[in-house]
C-alpha cells in the first residue's frame, strides 16, 4: 500500500512538473545564474539587480523538493541542460527608479514595483508561488514595465521610502509619478485568498487585472492628449515651416528686386558717366587742341563723313593718327558724331589709296608718314541702337 501511494505522489508530481513555467533539471547555482546573465547582457552595469536576480531565483524550489529521488533520476536522464534563467522571473527594468519612472511617461505605460526584502519568508514564498509562476510573468509583462529592487540595496532604500513601503514583499503600480495601487506584505493578500477560497496568485492577479484596466482606461485618454498634442505640434511646426518658406520666397524675391534695382542704377549711373566722359573728352579736344598752325608743310584732308557730306581741313604734319581721331569726335558742323560714341574705339577711318589703308587710333604714328599731300579718307561711325534705345527709356 505505501508503495502505491508513493508510486501515485511520484505521478502527480510530474504532472505538476510538467505544468510549472520553469524546467529545472538541477537547482542553477549562483555561477550558473551570473554566467546566463553575462551571456544574455543582464544587468551588466546593475550589480544590485544582478545580486537581486541571483537571491530570487536561488530560492525556487529546488527539484528535491518537487518530486522524489527516483523521479529526478529521470528528469536528469531527460534534460541535462541548465534552464534559461531569464525565463523563470518578468522582465526587471535595468535602469534607476526615475529612469523606469520617465520611460514609463515617455511611453504611456504603467509601472509595477517589487521591493524584496532579502531574508524575510513571505518574500520566499511571494516568489514561489506568485513571481515566478508562469501566468503571472506573462501578466506583468505584456501589462507593465517591472522595477525591482532589494531594500538591502542604497536604491531599494531610497524608493521604499519614497513611495512609504512599510511591509514586505511591497507591490505597487504607479502612473507617471503617483502610487495608484500597492501592497504592503502578504497578509491582507493571504486572507482575501483564504476568505474567497481561491489560490494567492488568483487573488493577487484579480486586483492587478483591475486595477489595469482601470488605469489603462486613464492611460488611453493620455494617449489621446498627447497623439492630440502631437498632431498640433506638427500642424504648428508645418504651418511654421510653410511661413517660413513664404517668407523666404519673399526675401528671395524682394532681394532679386533689390539686386535688379541696383543692377538699373548701376547700369544707369555707368551709362550716364559715358556719356559725361565722351563730352568732356570733346569739350577738352575742341579747347585744347590745334589741328593747323599755319606751319608751310601740312596735309590737306577731306574727310567724307558717315552722313555723307564732306568737310575739308588743314592737319599739321606732326598730328598722330590718334589726333585725326579726336579731330572726328568733336566735329560739329553738318554731321555730328553721336553722343555714346567711345573716342578710342567707335570710328572707322579708311585712307583712300591703293589699297585702302586704315588709320587706327594710335598716337605712335603721325600723318607724315602717309604719302601725299591731299588726302581723302572715309569716317565711319559704330552704330549705337541699345544706347539710344536706353537713353529714350530714362529720358536722358
Amino acid at each position: 500500500m505505501s508503495q502505491y501511494l508513493y508510486d501515485l505522489f511520484a505521478w502527480l508530481m510530474s504532472k505538476i512538473w510538467g505544468l510549472l513555467p520553469f524546467r529545472l533539471a538541477v537547482n542553477p547555482s549562483e555561477k550558473v545564474i551570473r554566467e546566463q546573465l553575462r551571456t544574455h547582457s543582464v544587468a551588466t552595469n546593475n550589480q544590485a539587480l544582478q545580486d537581486l536576480i541571483v537571491d530570487i531565483i536561488s530560492h525556487l524550489p529546488s527539484l528535491d523538493e518537487l518530486i522524489g529521488e527516483q523521479q529526478q533520476h529521470e528528469h536528469h536522464d531527460q534534460e541535462h541542460h541548465h534552464p534559461n534563467v531569464m525565463e523563470m522571473i518578468p522582465h526587471l527594468f535595468e535602469g534607476t527608479f526615475k529612469e523606469a519612472i520617465d520611460f514609463c511617461k515617455n511611453n504611456d505605460q504603467l509601472l509595477f514595483v517589487y521591493l524584496h526584502s532579502p531574508g524575510h519568508d513571505d518574500s520566499y514564498e511571494f516568489i514561489q508561488n506568485v513571481f515566478c509562476r508562469k501566468e503571472f510573468i506573462e501578466f506583468v509583462n505584456s501589462n507593465f514595465v517591472v522595477f525591482s529592487s532589494s531594500i538591502k540595496s542604497q536604491e531599494g532604500f531610497a524608493v521604499s521610502n519614497q513611495i512609504q513601503a512599510t511591509s514586505f514583499p511591497f507591490l505597487a503600480i504607479l502612473m507617471g509619478n503617483k502610487v495608484y495601487w500597492k501592497m504592503d506584505g502578504l497578509s491582507e493578500l493571504m486572507n482575501s485568498s483564504q476568505q474567497s477560497g481561491i489560490h494567492l496568485i488568483d487573488a493577487l492577479l484579480t486586483q492587478l487585472i483591475s486595477e489595469h484596466e482601470r488605469l489603462d482606461a486613464q492611460l488611453i485618454i493620455q494617449r489621446n492628449e498627447k497623439q492630440m498634442r502631437e498632431f498640433e505640434r506638427r500642424a504648428r511646426e508645418e504651418q511654421d515651416r510653410a511661413y517660413e518658406e513664404s517668407l523666404r520666397r519673399d526675401r528671395e524675391k524682394e532681394e532679386k528686386r533689390l539686386q535688379m534695382e541696383r543692377e538699373k542704377e548701376r547700369a544707369l549711373n555707368q551709362f550716364k558717366f559715358k556719356l559725361f566722359e565722351n563730352e568732356t573728352k570733346r569739350n577738352e579736344i575742341r579747347q585744347n587742341l590745334l589741328f593747323y598752325n599755319n606751319e608751310p608743310n601740312y596735309k590737306n584732308i577731306k574727310l567724307k563723313l558717315p552722313n555723307g557730306t564732306e568737310t575739308q581741313n588743314k592737319f599739321s604734319l606732326h598730328l598722330t593718327f590718334g589726333d585725326l581721331h579726336r579731330f572726328v569726335h568733336a566735329y560739329s558742323g553738318s554731321w555730328q558724331p553721336s553722343r555714346f560714341s567711345k573716342l578710342e574705339t567707335d570710328y572707322e577711318l579708311t585712307l583712300n589709296s591703293f589699297p585702302k589703308r586704315q588709320i587706327p587710333f594710335d598716337d605712335s604714328q603721325t600723318l607724315s608718314s602717309i604719302e601725299g599731300k591731299a588726302l581723302l579718307i572715309y569716317v565711319r561711325e559704330a552704330e549705337h541702337d541699345e544706347d539710344e534705345q536706353f537713353a529714350l527709356q530714362h529720358s536722358l
